[in-house]
């Protein structure tokens, strides 16, 4: 008979925790909502003549510079690149690099992105 109360405790514990779940997720989907509204808002201030206008002067100056390089120089520059070398480095870098920590990096920051929607969510709920 204990047992039998152990496994309805249990499994009321894995309700309640879903729906806290559920109840988080739907919070994070009101936040992301909220997130969507102000970035819509945002792209309809934005001029987009003044930005074809500003783009395009960028590519006449992007032009200009692209006509002023010498290509055989610079095919040149490349083949005197020592790769093997280059490759040692970039491995030897890599060795440096802690995936364990990086990858705890990116789970903290994804977790601190869903607590903000959440948070988000409960103030445009309220």
């Amino acid at each position: 008979m204990g047992e039998l109360k152990n496994f309805v405790a249990s499994q009321q514990d894995v309700v309640v925790r879903v729906k806290e779940a559920g109840r988080q997720v739907a919070l994070a989907g009101l936040g992301l909502v909220e997130v969507l509204k102000v970035e819509g808002e945002k792209l309809q201030a934005v001029d987009f003549n003044a930005k074809a206008e500003e783009l395009k002067a960028k590519a006449l100056e992007l032009k200009t510079k692209l006509q002023g390089v010498d290509v055989k120089a610079e095919a040149e520059k490349l083949q005197a690149v020592d790769f093997k070398a280059k490759a040692e480095e970039l491995k030897t870098k890599l060795q440096g690099v802690d995936a364990k920590a990086e990858v705890e990096k990116l789970l903290a920051e994804a977790q601190k992105l869903f607590a903000d929607l959440v948070a988000k969510g409960e103030n445009r709920a309220a």
